[in-house]
C-alpha cells in the first residue's frame, strides 16, 4: 500500500503500514512496534528493543509535520528530506548517534526534538542545521555530551543522572533566552560535592528562565548552597519526596528563593514514598481496599512543627500563588506548608491537592493551612 506524504502513517504490530486514507490532510505520523495483543495485560517483563527497522519510506515525507517513533531501529536513508517536519518524537529508538544527526540534518524547520529512552551514542551535536526551539532529553543514559545550537531556544527539558560539568554545550548564546526548563534527577539523590557541582553547572546555563522545574529524589535534594540566581524567574515548581524525618527541606527552600527574588507562583509536588507489600511481585493486581488502606495521609495535631522565623524577600513580597500538590500531611510536609505560608502576606491564592486518604484527615488538615494564611481574604482551593 501506497503512503502519502499527508497521510497519517500508523506501523502495526506485524509491521505492515495502514495509510488514513487519500483524502486525510492529517500532516502527522506515529510509528510504533508495540508487539502486545492486550493493552490490559499488565506489564510482566522488562522492555526488550524489538528487531523492527523504521521504514524508510517515512523519511522523505515532503509534507510530514509531525512525526513519533517509539521502539525501533532508526537506520535512515543516506539522504534524509523532511522539508516541513517541525515535532519529532523518539522513544526507545536505537542507533549508532550518527544516525540521529543524519535524521536532524535532513529537517531544517525542526523546532521541538524530543528524545526518550533512546540508545544512541555517547555524543549528540545538532550545530549548523535545525535552530531548535524546545529540546528534551529524558533517560538517554548512554549520552555524555550534547552541542545543540541554542539560538533559538525557548525550552529545555532533562531527566537523569546527574550529568558531568561539560554534557551540554550550547552555541549561539542562546542559553540566555531559554524561558522554560525542567531538570529531573530520576535516580538516586545526588549528594557528593562532585555531583553537587555539576547539577548547579548545568542549572547555570538556565539563570534567566523564568519558568523553572526540579524535580529529585528528596525534594530539594542538593540545593542548599552554591546555587546561582534566578533574577528573571517567575514560576518555581519543585518535586520530590519529603519524609517525615527530613529536616532540612526548609533551609533548601529558603535557599532557592533567596536565590530567586521575583517568582510569583510557587508549586510543590510531594512524591509517594513506596508502599511495602512485601514479596509480591509488581504485576500482581490489588484490590482497591488495600490500596486505600496504604495510604500515606496522616494528621498528628501532637507533632511540633519547627518553622524559624524568615524573613525572605520574594515571600514577603512577590509570591502571590502557593500550589501544594499530593499534600500528605507528614511533619516535615506540614512544616514546610507552615513556613511558606505564615510568611507570605501577598498570598492571594493557594491550591491544595491532598492525597487520597480519610475526609476526617483532609478537613483537619484543610483547617490547619487555613490557620497559616496571613492573607485571610486569599483564594483557596482544596481537592
Amino acid at each position: 500500500m501506497s503512503v502519502h506524504d499527508d497521510d497519517m502513517v500508523d506501523e502495526r504490530p506485524r509491521s505492515t503500514i495502514d495509510a488514513a486514507g487519500s483524502e486525510s490532510n492529517d500532516d502527522s505520523a506515529v510509528l510504533s512496534s508495540d508487539s502486545s495483543d492486550d493493552d490490559d495485560e499488565p506489564n510482566r517483563w522488562p522492555w526488550v528493543l524489538p528487531d523492527y527497522t523504521a521504514t524508510r519510506v517515512i523519511f522523505s515525507c515532503a509534507h510530514l509535520r509531525s512525526l513519533s517513533l517509539s521502539s525501533y531501529r532508526l537506520a535512515p536513508p543516506d539522504t534524509v528530506s523532511l522539508p516541513s517536519l517541525v515535532t519529532l518524537l523518539l522513544s526507545h529508538v536505537s542507533d549508532p548517534g550518527s544516525d540521529l544527526e543524519r535524521l536532524v540534518a535532513g529537517c531544517p524547520r525542526l523546532a521541538d526534538l524530543t528524545l526518550e529512552a533512546c540508545s544512541t551514542g555517547t555524543a549528540l551535536s545538532i550545530v549548523g542545521g535545525a535552530r531548535l526551539r524546545r529540546l528534551a532529553l529524558r533517560c538517554c543514559h548512554n549520552l555524555t555530551a550534547v552541542a545543540v545550537d541554542s539560538s533559538e531556544l525557548q525550552a529545555f527539558e532533562y531527566r537523569g543522572a546527574v550529568t558531568d560539568g561539560s554534557f551540554l554545550t550550547m552555541h549561539g548564546g542562546g542559553s540566555m533566552r531559554v524561558a522554560d526548563c525542567k531538570v529531573d534527577i530520576c535516580e538516586e539523590e545526588a549528594t557528593s560535592e562532585e555531583e553537587l557541582m555539576n547539577l548547579r553547572q548545568l542549572l547555570q546555563l538556565f539563570v534567566n528562565a523564568e519558568h523553572l522545574h526540579l524535580e529529585s529524589a528528596r525534594l530539594g535534594s542538593g540545593l542548599d548552597k552554591g546555587l546561582p540566581s534566578f533574577s528573571s524567574l517567575l514560576h518555581l515548581e519543585m518535586r520530590g519526596c519529603l519524609p517525615d524525618d527530613d529536616t532540612g527541606a526548609i533551609a533548601a527552600m529558603s535557599t532557592v528563593l533567596e536565590h530567586a527574588p521575583n517568582p510569583e507562583t510557587l508549586s510543590l509536588a510531594f512524591h509517594p514514598q513506596e508502599h511495602d507489600f512485601g514479596d509480591r511481585p509488581d504485576y500482581i493486581r490489588f484490590s482497591e481496599e488495600e490500596l486505600l488502606g496504604a495510604h500515606h495521609l496522616s494528621y498528628n495535631p501532637h507533632s511540633v512543627l519547627a518553622t524559624p522565623s524568615a524573613m525572605i524577600p520574594c515571600l514577603r513580597n512577590q509570591v502571590r500563588k502557593i500550589n501544594l500538590v499530593h499534600y500528605q500531611g507528614g511533619t516535615a510536609q506540614r512544616a514546610l506548608a507552615k513556613f511558606l505560608l505564615s510568611n507570605a502576606p501577598v498570598i492571594d491564592k493557594l491550591w491544595c491537592g491532598f492525597a487520597e486518604g480519610p475526609m476526617w484527615t483532609q478537613i483537619q488538615l484543610m483547617r490547619e493551612i487555613e490557620g497559616w494564611l496571613i492573607n485571610k481574604s486569599a483564594e483557596t482551593h482544596f481537592a
